[in-house]
């Protein structure tokens, strides 16, 4: 008796065993994966921005989405990093916006524009879904897209020209007065 349920089990292990290494096997035969890149250089362009500041913004976002009287509203809460880039297009500057004098060199520069305003999706996280369903990604989309808008008009209120005019400043004034052996005057394009 002792030795039959000693037999059973064996035979049990044996078959699970093998049923298990059996799906490591095949596993291992049939789900191989490859990636193959054939990347193309489209175009290179030259840039002249100058790059001087860098806001990083942190939104908490809360998207809505109604439905029908008997079916719940769908709501996703994101957590949500932008970044901006903000600086001076110095391909905008030209001959007639540098003016020398005996004493003085005035350099006029372009108005501080923003470069890039984006949603940084390593830093982002979907916080929590609500009845969501089969629209989550569609939902979780579009509080996306509302947030990038969010954070181009978040940068643009808080007065980063102000601050791109003083790093500017600072940045170039010395490199101009060092170049020159003058005094350095930049000024700014209304």
């Amino acid at each position: 008796m002792n030795r039959t349920i000693i037999l059973i089990i064996l035979i049990i292990i044996v078959v699970c065993g093998s049923g298990i290494a059996g799906i490591f096997i095949y596993k291992g035969f049939t789900e191989k994966s490859k990636t193959v890149h054939n990347l193309t250089v489209e175009k290179i362009e030259s840039m002249g921005r100058l790059e001087l500041v860098k806001i990083n913004i942190k939104d908490v976002l809360e998207r809505t989405k109604e439905r029908a009287m008997f079916l719940p509203n769908a709501k996703t809460v994101l957590i949500v990093a932008g970044e901006v880039y903000a600086g001076i297009d110095l391909e905008k500057v030209g001959n007639d916006d540098v003016v020398e004098s005996d004493s003085k060199v005035s350099v006029t520069l372009p108005k501080p524009e923003i470069f890039i305003s984006k949603v940084n999706h390593e830093k982002s996280r979907v916080y929590d879904i609500q009845w969501g369903g089969f629209s989550s990604a569609e939902l979780i989309d579009e509080a996306y897209r509302e947030a990038e808008i969010a954070i181009l008009e978040n940068a643009k209120s808080i007065g980063y020209e102000t601050t791109c005019q003083n790093n500017a400043r600072m940045l170039l004034a010395p490199l101009f007065r060092e170049i020159s052996g003058k005094e350095v005057e930049i000024l700014f394009k209304k």
